[in-house]
């Protein structure tokens, strides 16, 4: 995507999300000058057609009633990362705070071996921590995918050790070494990586009615359950950092609010290694 691609992208997010823009948002989004600016609005006044409007020359460019964009962009990731870019060097007091924290720590050579070990589809030896061996013990791995969940990166790699496909947790990776063998499996074996499930999430049935009601309201307006599709080998983090109750028996309100109600089907896949 080019700038100037990126940079009406971005605006379009800030005008779903803010209902609104003008010429002095643009150039405190982007920090351009107002002859910018204006071009800026013009362009995204061509991109946005009918979706949008302006009821004066002068005024916001708004949103067109019952427009569905924002039903179909159910988070507002993309809109916090540009409004606090904008923030960050504006002098306004910022609207929005981001109270996600990663406590994961990555050293970036660490990152860097995983990056081009994938890129020339070579291995890595490394020292690996786990519960079972908190000292660490010697592993080479071949990875395929680096993944991102909330509280820390994974890469997902076949473990010559194990003879299968296993996630490392970037944050639990020593001192580590590139290992110039072509990797004996590749991202299309890693049959739990390939394979796609669906967790139905709904509201615990232990919540009253109107608790029920609530939930669902915040989590799935207009519906009973919510699909979300998966990576097979990723689904247990998926239901950990949603905190998902997986077994109604145990997991109880007020503790748990959300159950998938389709875990008993998908067997070891809800569970971590």
């Amino acid at each position: 995507m080019d700038s100037a691609t990126e940079r009406l992208s971005d605006l379009e997010t800030v005008l779903l999300w803010e209902g609104e823009i003008d010429n002095f948002r643009i150039r405190e989004l982007l920090g351009v000058q107002a002859v910018w600016a204006s071009r800026l609005m013009g362009a995204l006044r061509t991109h946005m057609g009918v979706r949008a409007a302006r009821s004066t020359a002068h005024a916001p460019l708004r949103l067109a009633p019952g427009q569905p964009e924002r039903e179909r962009r159910q988070s507002p990731d993309d809109y916090l990362r540009i409004a606090s870019r904008a923030h960050a060097t504006g002098d306004r007091e910022p609207m929005l705070e981001d109270a996600r924290r990663d406590l994961s720590v990555v050293a970036p050579e660490t990152f860097a071996a995983v990056v081009q070990a994938m890129r020339k589809g070579i291995g890595l030896q490394l020292t690996y921590r786990s519960m079972n061996h908190p000292a660490g013990t010697e592993r080479v791995v071949f990875p395929h995918a680096l993944v991102r969940v909330p509280r820390r990166w994974h890469m997902r790699a076949w473990c010559t050790e194990r003879h299968d496909f296993r996630d490392f947790t970037l944050g639990r990776v020593g001192k580590v070494a590139v290992v110039e063998s072509p990797a004996p499996h590749r991202r299309s074996d890693d049959k739990d990586w390939n394979e796609v499930v669906t967790l139905t999430v709904i509201a615990h049935p232990d919540l009253t009615a109107d608790q029920q009601s609530m939930i669902a309201a915040e989590y799935f307006p207009g519906a009973s359950a919510r699909q979300l599709k998966v990576r097979r080998c990723l689904a247990s983090y998926i239901i950990q950092d949603l905190r998902l109750a997986t077994n109604p028996d145990k997991h109880k309100p007020p503790e748990y609010q959300l159950l998938v109600s389709n875990a008993e089907k998908l067997g070891t896949a809800i569970w971590a290694e």
